[in-house]
């Protein structure tokens, strides 16, 4: 076996894996996708990142759940990556499994 490959020998490996790779999703599905990752790239150039950045000393964020209408307030409680999320909403708090986060808006002067 050569050790001393080349990236185009590289690329050609990946290239030739892809293709023999199966196809899990129906054409259906595979628009849908498509139609995911465009709106999680608008999201990102709002300000939203993946939550496995948010703030973990407790302060609160933004988040939003897959499925989710709307965004929660939320924390991160404990020692990471083995804490997990709260959502802060209509006088109570519940686990959480967000997806995206971002700061609290500045509050609004009264």
């Amino acid at each position: 076996m050569n050790d001393n490959f080349s990236f185009t020998d590289l690329r050609r490996h990946w290239n030739e894996a892809t293709a023999k790779e199966p196809e899990y999703c129906s054409p259906e599905e595979i628009g849908i996708l498509d139609v995911m990752v465009t709106i999680f790239h608008e999201m990102k150039k709002r300000g939203w990142r993946e939550i496995v950045y948010c703030p973990k000393d407790g302060s609160s964020f933004l988040a939003v759940e897959a499925g989710s209408p709307s965004a929660v307030v939320c924390t991160y409680s404990g020692e990471w990556p083995r804490g997990g999320w709260w959502a802060h909403c209509h006088g109570d708090m519940w686990p959480a499994r967000p997806i995206l986060w971002k700061p609290l808006p500045p509050k609004v002067a009264a």
